[in-house]
């Protein structure tokens, strides 16, 4: 057996085509030019979330004759720690490699590869929302059919969706899945879903547009859509809400149609209430390539966690995601060096390193 020194390697032992897709910040396809670079070192690793590697690895045997679907393939969770520089850790992954090669050929290929990841401590089970994300996009690439819970969606937007009086809605919105909702997410490039979608953020009950703009936040919108999430943000006082449409726009450039809302969102430097983290942690989790591009932004989101009456707690945990983030590690520690900050924020950088770093969860 020749030396296994890549995930690549590992794939070809065992006759299987993989792709690979990040299901880290936000899911997303990994070309196979970045898939030969990380693997190989050659590269950090694309998409880092807290400071791991959340990979989706779809196995295909290369000998099948079966259509290239979803139900005749392998998908592999894995979670793989990444080093200083950001590069998948190599020590860690040829310990993964190790014990993958040692239970297919303990139990046989084709058996092995199903099981491999049984109690490996290096395996991780998506949450309910991002699986349904991921088969969604997944199905979508596949071409293969959609679940029933999407004609559900559909039939509840086109038909129930009451646009004058909303405080009169069909109550069925309450039943309908995530998978159906995260399906109609993935047609937003569709001229005959967008009106839907749009229709959807406007007029649904405030859940549903939650759960919609959660998947959302994994697609490249269209103008029209971004502007009515714009238009929505600007209106939104409830927090939690104010945060969902931040993801929704995620995978946005920052922009100045987006600065307006979001310098009127954050408000005043020194307060940051409970309820204000919300949209400020889904600012650092979601958003960090924003933080990283406008000193501004970055500044007034670390103020009003320093001013918070918490011992500097939010303000360690925002500190610490956005400094195992490569975009916004050295725009953070820039702010954090500069005399003008106030007194109250150099206090909380005093404070960075005298208990063991929380990760933000």
């Amino acid at each position: 057996m020749k030396n296994i020194e890549s995930l690549g390697d590992l794939f070809e032992m065992v006759g299987c085509e993989a792709s690979f897709f990040d299901l880290g910040r936000r899911i997303k396809k990994i070309t196979p030019q970045q898939t030969i670079q990380f693997d190989k070192k050659q590269q950090a690793y694309p998409y880092p979330f807290r400071q791991h590697a959340w990979l989706a690895c779809l196995l295909k045997t290369k000998d099948t004759r079966q259509a290239k679907t979803a139900d005749h393939a392998v998908i592999w969770f894995i979670k793989l720690p990444l080093d200083e520089s950001g590069a998948l850790n190599l020590g860690t992954r040829d310990h993964f490699i190790k014990t993958i090669v040692d239970k297919i050929l303990h139990k046989g290929e084709e058996a092995g590869l199903a099981e491999a990841l049984e109690d490996s401590p290096y395996a991780f089970k998506p949450d309910q929302e991002r699986m349904a994300n991921f088969h969604a996009i997944l199905a979508k690439q596949l071409g293969t059919p959609v679940s029933q819970y999407y004609e559900d969606v559909v039939d509840y937007v086109t038909n129930k969706l009451n646009e004058s009086m909303p405080d009169q809605q069909d109550d069925s919105w309450q039943t309908l899945g995530l998978q159906g909702i995260a399906e109609l997410a993935v047609q937003v490039d569709n001229e005959t879903h967008l009106p839907l979608i749009k229709k959807a953020l406007q007029h649904a009950p405030s859940p549903l547009v939650s759960a919609l703009c959660h998947s959302l936040e994994h697609q490249t919108l269209p103008a029209d859509i971004e502007n009515t999430l714009i238009d929505k943000l600007l209106a939104e006082q409830d927090p939690l809400m104010q945060a969902s449409y931040l993801r929704a726009l995620s995978n946005t450039p920052l922009n100045n149609n987006l600065l307006l809302p979001l310098f009127a969102m954050l408000g005043n430097l020194t307060e940051c209430s409970d309820e204000q983290t919300h949209p400020i942690t889904a600012l650092a989790a979601k958003c960090p390539h924003w933080l990283a591009s406008d000193a501004q932004l970055l500044r007034i989101v670390m103020e009003k966690l320093a001013h918070r009456d918490d011992a500097f707690i939010a303000f360690k945990q925002i500190a610490i995601e956005l400094s195992q983030h490569p975009e916004t590690r050295q725009p953070l520690w820039t702010l954090l060096r500069q005399e003008r900050i106030s007194a109250t924020m150099a206090q909380a950088v005093s404070h960075l390193f005298t208990q063991a770093p929380n990760t933000l969860q």
